[in-house]
């Protein structure tokens, strides 16, 4: 009984993968055949507009859409993104009817621009791009990206600029430029960029971060301060920008006040602190000068394991 269905398997699983594979064209196929002449199609398009036709092709999005697309609507080249064309080509340029624009004096809604990008890339990182705060600003895909036009058509992402900095600091100058302070990720060095924290396309979290919140965001890179620690200290339960700066700062570990000034925003009332050069009786300011608690790393001379400790005598965090 054996020996005979065997056979018969394989016979059955081998004409299975034959029907899968010489089945016919799925219904999309069929629409776009059925509605192509209101297409005129890529080469036409290349008659008039030559210069930006040579610098798609050479893009990989180009190479897919001209010389090897795999689906119906990648056939369609340049009117893929930009809708029948047939109309445009009758009337010698001057009707866009029915086509989407995406220059600056595009009569097409910023929605309507965003939609014939997210035909293709709408999963992923882009899932939610509809509602997020750069969608809400009027902003499109083409406002940082390019197809055929821009210095960055050869990069990987076909950024408006070469670099992902470049073209976040178009609108955010401010963050941009803090990363030029002494202390800073390391941005300029090349190691990571403005989309290694945040995902410009939309998400559920806050400032557009790539996890939930900012301390499991920061953990992702700083996972020795994660936890968790027999002594905790609260600051840092709570919020890594309680004391830290993301983008940069003129002060060492990106914090946002020098440790002397920093921690006393909370310990107000430990250590007599006197900043004076002069002590004792007959000196104005009584009290003794801690220089130790003003130099280097000020409070941190002493309190090295600031962000939580587990040693067994680390309740004030010295080791």
């Amino acid at each position: 009984m054996r020996k005979v269905f065997i056979p018969v398997l394989a016979f059955v699983f081998l004409m299975t993968i034959s029907l899968l594979c010489f089945s016919k064209a799925p219904a999309q196929e069929e629409k776009v055949e059925k509605s192509k002449e209101g297409y005129a199609g890529a080469e036409i398009c290349q008659t008039c507009h030559e210069k930006q036709y040579k610098q798609f092709s050479q893009t990989a999005m180009g190479t897919l859409f001209l010389k090897h697309p795999k689906t119906p609507a990648e056939k369609l080249g340049c009117e893929t993104c930009h809708g029948e064309a047939a109309d445009h080509v009758a009337s010698g340029g001057k009707s866009f009817k029915g086509m989407i624009r995406f220059t600056k004096c595009s009569q097409n809604t910023p929605h309507e621009r965003s939609e014939a990008c997210l035909k293709c890339h709408q999963k992923r990182q882009r899932l939610f791009w509809s509602g997020g705060i750069h969608a809400e600003k009027g902003l499109t895909c083409t406002t940082c990206h390019v197809v055929h036009t821009g210095p960055g058509i050869k990069s990987r992402y076909l950024l408006a600029n070469i670099t992902v900095e470049d073209t976040c600091k178009t609108c955010h100058k401010q963050q941009v430029a803090a990363e030029w302070k002494f202390s800073h990720h390391p941005l300029r060095e090349g190691k990571m960029s403005c989309a290694s924290c945040h995902n410009p396309h939309g998400t559920a979290s806050p400032k557009l971060i790539k996890a939930i919140n900012v301390r499991e965001l920061c953990f992702n890179c700083h996972a020795q301060y994660r936890g968790p620690f027999l002594f905790q200290h609260p600051p840092v339960l709570e919020d890594c920008f309680n004391c830290h700066q993301p983008h940069g700062s003129a002060y060492p570990a990106l914090l946002k006040q020098p440790p002397v000034r920093l921690c006393r925003e909370c310990h107000i009332a430990f250590h007599n602190l006197n900043f004076q050069t002069r002590s004792g009786p007959t000196s104005p300011f009584p009290g003794r000068i801690r220089t130790s608690q003003m130099m280097g790393s000020a409070c941190l001379n002493c309190h090295r394991n600031i962000h939580g400790s587990n040693s067994f005598n680390g309740n004030l965090f010295f080791r």
